[in-house]
């Protein structure tokens, strides 16, 4: 469950979850991360369903996209990190 146990990934979703929707740079001014760092884990979160943003990725050259976090796929994958956990092996 890698996707929770970075502790910017978790910044940026409490951040956004508080202040979103927003654009990139208002989430660097607000968490304890670098610009390439953030980006970086967007993309990351982007690509988990996670966060979202109001910019497809193939449309963003020149776009400032607003990121947004998708509570439901939260649920989802704790859920099932939840059954993981808690499933007995055989």
């Amino acid at each position: 469950m890698t996707t929770f146990g970075n502790e910017t990934r978790n910044d940026i979703i409490l951040y956004l979850l508080e202040h979103g929707p927003e654009p990139r740079g208002e989430i660097v001014a607000n968490v304890d991360a670098s610009d390439a760092s953030v980006a970086k884990h967007l993309v990351f979160l982007e690509d988990a369903g996670i966060v979202g943003a109001d910019v497809e990725p193939g449309r963003r050259h020149g776009r400032a996209p607003r990121y947004f976090v998708n509570p439901d796929r939260i649920r989802v994958l704790f859920e099932a990190h939840l059954h993981h956990l808690t499933t007995p092996k055989r």
